[in-house]
């Protein structure tokens, strides 16, 4: 895993991609479906300056077009690449003479197919861009995307807008589908800052991205899909930033098993490298591994959220809470599957719940509110502060069996603020996205998880001794 030599760009470099005040579309079009009319329409809300090159047209939804990006009157600070494989070359070099910052290349063809042609195709566009002083991102991408100005630089759809507030995440990828996919979280209310794709990181990669989001104030947290880098190194080094900014990262890496590995070869001519290296290197600078993807951005989302409640003890102890005893047994089984202490409550928490509860209920954990707290929200409000009191507890597991909107969700939260405790409402509903949940995504003190499997890993992340560990 040893690799290049360049120094990780700093978010001051990389503001030219991630961060553009002009972006010229070159191969901007009309036509419906053409790479070029959608990067046209990814940014109808960029509040920036938008130049489309085409040769054909004279103007696009009111915009002048231009012939070539030497013709644009202004130096530009992106420039989209809709264009065909075979002009790629040229065109990097008219970027470069116009003293464009930055390039995003859809365009594919190049190491990923393992020809000599391809290798050396790739290798001339970076040695256009490092004589030029300019950022490359791909070939080979889907783009990228800054949500808060509405900088989307790919052709496929990204989400658009977000409320920024705590737990707010980027999700930086090698692969476009992969980013993309994940994206679409923010459709049920996750708050989603950046989509960051890389593509064959021909010259920034996915250690850029998290070096540059260190210092982005409107970043909690990171979740990160990588293949391969051709330097271990540098990620590590971009990591102990995110760490020294209080910034956690949730990693899925792909490419763990032999035919994964060469699939990796095709997809971005990454080189994998050893799963256990990998792991090994996450642990050093508190990277939190997440083998199954479809855990990622709600463990990254609560990472972000309690990044500043984590305590020092090595496995948090966690309370269950539950308006079924049903729930809450599966609760229990899934803690002890994965190592999370489940104490029972002091003798003051016992008398606080035998006060809140019917005669039937159950004051112990996992506490057993039953039936009764459908009709009473109330009572789940008041046997979640007495929870949260307690200091064996340090984090709430509260479980709802389906899918619906409560009154007591903010004052959920609002009790997590009080008592500095995470508060994880697992939704068992199999109506994953149903009335409710968008409700809870927007909560600046309680996470959603969709399986209890998922909440308790995240859990044991929060407190594992390596977690957000400056080195220092």
């Amino acid at each position: 895993m040893a690799g290049r030599r360049r120094a990780l760009y700093s978010s001051e470099d990389l503001a030219p991609l991630i961060n553009p005040g002009s972006i010229a579309v070159i191969g901007a079009s009309d036509r419906p479906g053409s790479l070029g009319a959608r990067a046209m329409a990814n940014l109808a809300d960029f509040r920036g300056r938008i130049f489309p090159v085409s040769q054909h047209l004279t103007e696009i939804n009111g915009l002048p077009c231009y012939r070539s990006i030497l013709d644009v009157p202004e130096r530009v600070d992106c420039a989209v690449l809709a264009i065909p494989s075979q002009a790629i070359e040229v065109v990097v070099q008219d970027c470069a003479d116009a003293g464009v910052g930055s390039c995003v290349i859809f365009a594919s063809g190049y190491a990923e197919v393992g020809s000599e042609e391809g290798i050396a195709a790739q290798e001339r566009l970076q040695s256009i861009a490092l004589r030029g002083g300019m950022l490359l991102a791909g070939p080979n991408t889907a783009g990228l995307g800054n949500l808060g100005t509405g900088a989307h630089c790919g052709f496929a759809e990204f989400p658009h807008g977000y409320a920024q507030r705590n737990g707010t995440i980027a999700l930086v990828s090698q692969s476009g589908a992969v980013g993309l996919g994940l994206s679409q979280a923010a459709m049920r209310g996750t708050s989603i800052s950046h989509v960051l794709t890389s593509g064959n990181s021909v010259d920034v990669d996915v250690a850029d991205y998290l070096n540059a989001l260190a210092d982005d104030p409107v970043v909690d947290g990171v979740a990160l899909v990588f293949e391969g880098l051709d330097s271990a190194a540098r990620l590590e080094q971009a990591a102990m930033a995110m760490a020294r900014a209080g910034k956690p990262i949730a990693v899925t890496k792909l490419g763990s098993s032999p035919l994964g590995a060469a699939a990796a070869c095709h997809h971005t001519a990454s080189v994998t490298g050893s799963p256990d290296d990998w792991t090994a290197l996450f642990r050093r600078c508190g990277m939190v591994e997440v083998q199954d993807m479809s855990r990622l951005v709600e463990t990254a989302v609560f990472l972000a959220k309690f990044r500043a409640f984590r305590k020092a003890a090595a496995v948090p102890a966690v309370s269950i809470l539950s308006s079924s005893g049903g729930l809450g047994i599966l609760a229990a089984d899934a803690a002890d599957r994965h190592g999370v202490p489940t104490p029972q409550p002091g003798k003051t928490t016992v008398h606080r719940l035998q006060d809140i509860l019917p005669p039937f209920g159950s004051p112990r954990n996992p506490c057993d509110a039953t039936a009764n707290a459908t009709s009473n929200p109330e009572s789940i409000l008041r046997c979640t502060e007495a929870l949260l009191t307690d200091d064996q507890f340090d984090a709430l597991v509260l479980l709802w069996g389906k899918a619906w909107r409560s009154p007591c969700f903010e004052g959920i939260s609002e009790l997590a603020t009080n008592h500095g405790k995470p508060v994880c409402l697992v939704w068992m509903s199999q109506w994953s996205d149903g009335p409710g949940s968008t409700d809870v995504e927007k909560l600046p003190y309680v996470s959603l998880f969709r399986s209890l499997d998922s909440c308790m890993s995240a859990i044991r992340a929060w407190g594992a001794p390596h977690s957000f560990d400056t080195g220092g």
